[in-house]
């Protein structure tokens, strides 16, 4: 994103392949996409996502930038970026005019969308398992998965979502091991507009 702490490059870059490592395998229990089943409706963003990805036959270079363009089409509109955003501008939203909020949801999009092309660059084919326990209420709901790896200790991912006013389930947040990447960036991100002002922090998330 911009400069930030070892630990936090650390934690973005692990709960990014963490996400990413998930949707992977949502499409292993091949349900039908039902728009009221949050569990069944991840599963079918994954389908989508990697039926195209699995087509890719390029050098790593075109590789990066094609799989920045599939998360485009295929991720992106299942995120709740406006949601999101103004979460991650914390106390800061009420200071932001119109066309800095509209530069921040972009800047936030642009970011997202690269470190999830850098995430499945690396990934090396963990398991991912739907556990049946989640929650669901009229508004929101938590997807439950573990990542079994046979080479480290699994991982308990937890996916927030929410519904709309059109009805439609978004992904906001995830939480690895019990720490929200929201969250996490929340803070980081609110210290950073404190410091250099939020242009500054526009540019840095864009870039």
């Amino acid at each position: 994103m911009f400069s930030q702490t070892k630990q936090s490059n650390s934690l973005v870059k692990t709960i990014g392949c963490l996400i990413l490592t998930s949707m992977l395998m949502m499409f292993a229990a091949n349900a039908k996409a039902n728009p009221s089943d949050p569990n069944q409706f991840l599963n079918q963003v994954g389908q989508n996502l990697f039926s195209e990805i699995k087509q890719l036959k390029l050098d790593e270079k075109q590789k990066r930038i094609a799989l920045q363009e599939i998360i485009d089409k295929q991720l992106m509109p299942h995120i709740d970026l406006t949601y999101v955003s103004y979460k991650l501008l914390g106390k800061h939203v009420r200071k932001v005019n119109k066309q800095q909020a509209q530069q921040f949801v972009k800047a936030v999009e642009r970011y997202l969308t690269l470190t999830y092309a850098n995430a499945l660059m690396s990934y090396k084919g963990q398991q991912v398992i739907f556990e049946q326990n989640g929650q669901v209420e009229e508004k929101y709901a938590t997807v439950k998965t573990r990542i079994v790896d046979p080479n480290a200790p699994a991982i308990d991912i937890h996916f927030k979502m929410r519904k709309n006013s059109k009805g439609e389930w978004k992904v906001y947040d995830m939480v690895a091991e019990g720490i929200s990447l929201l969250g996490a960036k929340q803070s980081e991100i609110s210290k950073r507009i404190s410091d250099v002002g939020i242009d500054k922090v526009i540019a840095e998330l864009a870039s």
